[in-house]
């Protein structure tokens, strides 16, 4: 057999050429990475509730239409609670990725500014990069639901507006000025340790200088109507609050402007200019009243008038915060009803004990309240105070004034006598009237009123039954001669009377028979009259009367 050899294998020592490309490849790789990274940007991440519209790969990031980066992934947080988006951005973008920056998606919307968003039915949705001012690098922000009102470094004013009413305004409504818009309402939260609802307000410059300390805001809801005591009141605001609401603030006829306000401070919101009005009375007398009416129809906040100029205004009806057993109370004594006597409607410079004194003397001179109609088609109710020097007050009524007057000091208020209204008086009157009424004897009278009528009809048939009679003795042949013989009657009854009459010989008889028989009795006269003077003339002649005696005159 052959027998075989083993080779000889020597190593070679030499550096081949052929490794400088591989090596060159690996290293320009190397470059083009580190390259790579150098140029990226740094990774955003953004919290959301909601990714809709987000595409991983394709979302772009834009500042003022311009792109500065996209998002790389979408995914959901380890306990499902939230989005996590993560964006690359470019490197130029960095430095305005701070703890001030804002970022919110662009969609199509509609809202009271208009329809937005409309570019994006096409491309799709974006997120918007509004950068800060903020010195402090973050890279991770919460994605905005709507996008921000104004940037947190434009320049203007921030104020707080705190309010117990949590409706009537809300994200983008205006801030008027005198009816010029100079600002908008940038956002809304409740505040639960105060139960209050909170408002920032952005007022940009130039009209930021007219937000000082002593300004009143309050709400403008466009169309206001009013229907109360004092009448109709409507206010009707531009077209803007009048879709849309929103809030206006001025300085108060007579105020002075007050220093400058700083970002952040707090005023409060009022319901409406009234309002504000009302609240400037600060200083007051309270009273409790007591009312045995109907106090229907008035309301807290009702005036309190003295002969048509308002004084106060009603805190409270019914008034039961200090007052035992209350619908004992309102039963015995009436509804008790809280009033304010403010000291700044009467005149300036009145202390409040100089108030009470006047009030003292006023109640003492016999001032009382009285509920009064302020409105016929609401039914709405105000007192009013009226002096009567000599009230007059009975027994019962003095009675009770005591008892009133030893519940209001028990309640730590003094009271005011009160009277009722004059509608109240008719009211009563007529009660009493109906109570008179409903006491009358109805049922004797409907049962005499029954037999009179009864007799009533006895009487109408009795009176028939003479009627038939009287129609049967007309119809009657004798009744129906009578006429014609009545009428021969007076015709004889004249033809008789006409022989006498003047001019008939009878009567020229008798005429001359009567002036022989006058002419008689004159001649007889003479007789008669010497006879009357001397009985026995007849026989013995009568003597011849004296002849008259002049009477001595008297010396």
């Amino acid at each position: 057999m052959t027998q075989q050899q083993s080779a000889q294998v020597r190593r070679i020592r030499q550096w081949s050429p052929i490794w400088v490309v591989p090596i060159a490849a690996v290293l320009i790789g190397l470059w083009m990475l580190y390259n790579h990274y150098q140029q990226q940007g740094a990774m955003l991440t953004l919290l959301t509730a909601n990714a809709e519209g987000i595409v991983a790969g394709k979302t772009q990031i834009k500042s003022r239409s311009v792109d500065v980066g996209q998002v790389v992934s979408v995914e959901l947080s380890d306990d499902l609670t939230q989005v996590i988006i993560k964006a690359r951005m470019k490197p130029a973008i960095t430095s305005l990725l701070n703890a001030d920056s804002q970022f919110w998606v662009v969609k199509p919307q509609i809202g009271r500014g208009g329809v937005t968003g409309l570019n994006t039915l096409l491309s799709g949705v974006y997120i918007e990069l509004q950068p800060g001012d903020s010195a402090q690098q973050q890279l991770q922000h919460q994605l905005l639901d709507t996008p921000p009102i104004a940037p947190a470094d434009a320049p203007g004013v921030r104020v707080i507006l705190s309010t117990a009413d949590s409706g009537g305004l809300a994200a983008g409504d205006p801030v008027l000025y005198r009816g010029y818009e100079v600002g908008t309402v940038e956002m809304r939260e409740f505040d639960l340790s105060t139960r209050r609802t909170q408002y920032q307000l952005y007022i940009r410059e130039p009209f930021d200088v007219l937000i000082s300390e002593n300004v009143r805001f309050w709400r403008s809801s466009g169309f206001s109507f009013d229907l109360s005591a004092e009448g109709l009141q409507v206010d009707v605001g531009s077209a803007t609050t009048l879709l849309s609401g929103g809030v206006s603030f001025d300085l108060m006829q007579g105020w002075p402007a007050g220093n400058a306000v700083k970002d952040g401070t707090e005023f409060q919101l009022f319901p409406n200019k009234q309002s504000i009005q009302d609240g400037l009375y600060s200083e007051f007398v309270e009273y409790l009243l007591f009312f045995d009416e109907s106090v229907r129809g008035l309301k807290a906040g009702a005036p309190v008038e003295y002969r048509g100029v308002r004084v106060g205004t009603v805190a409270s009806v019914p008034f039961f915060f200090a007052i035992d057993k209350p619908f004992e109370v309102s039963l015995q004594q009436g509804i008790p009803v809280l009033i304010r006597i403010e000291a700044g409607r009467l005149y300036e410079n009145l202390s409040l004990p100089q108030l009470r004194e006047e009030l003292k003397k006023a109640i003492n001179g016999g001032m009382h309240a009285a509920l009064k109609t302020g409105n016929l088609l609401t039914g709405a109710l105000y007192i009013d105070l009226d002096i009567n020097p000599e009230p007059v007050i009975d027994a019962e009524q003095q009675s009770l004034q005591q008892q009133r007057l030893a519940l209001s000091d028990s309640a730590g208020y003094p009271t005011l006598p009160t009277a009722r209204s004059g509608l109240s008086n008719i009211e009563q009157k007529v009660l009493l009237a109906l109570d008179k009424i409903n006491n009358l004897p109805v049922e004797q009278l409907l049962v005499q009123s029954e037999k009179t009528l009864q007799s009533t009809d006895a009487l109408m048939q009795n009176a028939q039954r003479m009627v038939a009679q009287l129609d049967a003795l007309v119809a009657n042949p004798q009744m129906q001669q009578l006429p014609g013989q009545l009428q021969q009657s007076l015709q004889e009854l004249q033809r008789m009377l006409a022989g006498v009459s003047p001019g008939s010989a009878a009567y020229d008889k008798l005429n001359g028979n009567l002036q022989t028989l006058d002419q008689v009795l004159r001649e007889l006269q003479p007789v008669l009259q010497t006879l009357n003077q001397q009985s026995n003339a007849l026989v013995f002649a009568a003597d011849a009367p004296a002849d008259p005696q002049p009477k001595r005159a008297k010396q």
